[in-house]
C-alpha cells in the first residue's frame, strides 16, 4: 500500500515547518522509506501577514520543492493551509492562496487555542468558500475542541458540504487524551474523510509518516477505512473527484473493546 500525504509542511524555509533544505531532503528519504509516495505540500498562507508578493516567493518555493521531490521519486503537488482568521476575506477575495493540487478542495484551519463553541464564525467563514465553488477540508478537527467534541456541530460542517481531516499525531496520542478521545469519536460515528501527517518536523512525533496510523486504523477500524482515508480519498483530491465515506464503526467491535473509558 502506498500513501498520499494531503497535509505536510515539507517546503523549506517558509513556514514554520521544514526549515532547511537538508531537512527537507530527510524529509523525503523518510516519506519514500515509509510508503509515501506522494506529497501535497500545505504552508501555511495568513491572512493579514502575507500579501501577493510573498505569496508568489512561497509559490517559487514550491517550484523548487517539487523539483527535489522528483529526484527521491516522490510526486509533489501545491497546496496550503489557510488560516480562517478576521482577515480572511482579502486572501479569498483575491486568490492569494492554493487549493489542493490545484483541484477545487481547499485546507483550511482555525486557531486552535480559540473555543469554536462561543463563535458563529466558523461556519461564516467555511460559507464564503462553499459559495466560491471550493470545498473547504478542516483541518485537524479534533484539536479545536478542548473538552468534548461536539460531534453535531462537526456533522453540520459535513451538511454544510465540508470534509473532515484527522492528524496521524492525534490518533496515536500525542496531542495527549482529549485530543485522542476526539479523533476516536470522530472515527467511530463515520466523520473522518482524511488522515494526513502534518509534517513540521524530521524528528519527533510530528514526522512525515502515515504507515502507523494506516495499522492502528486497518487495526481498529478496518481495512476499507484505512484505504479510503489514506489513499482513495487523497487519489480523489489528485482527480478533483467526489470524496468517499467511512462506515460508522458500530459494525467494528473491536475499535472499542478496553476502551469504553476513552
Amino acid at each position: 500500500m502506498s500513501f498520499i500525504d494531503t497535509h505536510n509542511h515539507c517546503t523549506w524555509g517558509i513556514d514554520d515547518g521544514i526549515q532547511t533544505l537538508e531537512e527537507c531532503k530527510m524529509l523525503f528519504q523518510m516519506a519514500k522509506e515509509d510508503g509515501i509516495d506522494t506529497i501535497i505540500a500545505t504552508p501555511h498562507f495568513i491572512p493579514g501577514r502575507q500579501q501577493w508578493n510573498e505569496v508568489s516567493q512561497m509559490a517559487n518555493r514550491m517550484v523548487e520543492t517539487r523539483d527535489l521531490a522528483h529526484t527521491f521519486g516522490i510526486d509533489y503537488y501545491s497546496g496550503c493551509e489557510l488560516f480562517l482568521n478576521e482577515d480572511y476575506l482579502e486572501m479569498i477575495e483575491n486568490e492569494w492562496f492554493y487549493p489542493l493540487a490545484n483541484s477545487n478542495y481547499v485546507l483550511c484551519e482555525f486557531n486552535v487555542q480559540e473555543k469554536l463553541q462561543d463563535t458563529t464564525q466558523v461556519e461564516d467563514r467555511l460559507y464564503e468558500l462553499i459559495i466560491r465553488g471550493y470545498t473547504p477540508i478542516v483541518a485537524h478537527v479534533e484539536r479545536y475542541f478542548h473538552t468534548k467534541i461536539d460531534l453535531q456541530r462537526v456533522q453540520d460542517w459535513i451538511d454544510m458540504g465540508c470534509k473532515i481531516q484527522v492528524n496521524r499525531t492525534s490518533l496515536l496520542g500525542h496531542h495527549g487524551r482529549t485530543v485522542q478521545k476526539n479523533a476516536y469519536q470522530l472515527f467511530k460515528h463515520g466523520m473522518v474523510h482524511l488522515v494526513a501527517s502534518d509534517a513540521h518536523r524530521t524528528r519527533g512525533h510530528r514526522i512525515c509518516q502515515l504507515s502507523d496510523a494506516y495499522q492502528w486504523i486497518q487495526k481498529n477500524v478496518g481495512q476499507e477505512a484505512a484505504d479510503i482515508v489514506l489513499h482513495k480519498n487523497p487519489e480523489h483530491i489528485l482527480k478533483n473527484e467526489p470524496f468517499e465515506t467511512i462506515t460508522k464503526s458500530g459494525s467494528h467491535r473491536r475499535f472499542w473493546r478496553g476502551k469504553e473509558s476513552i
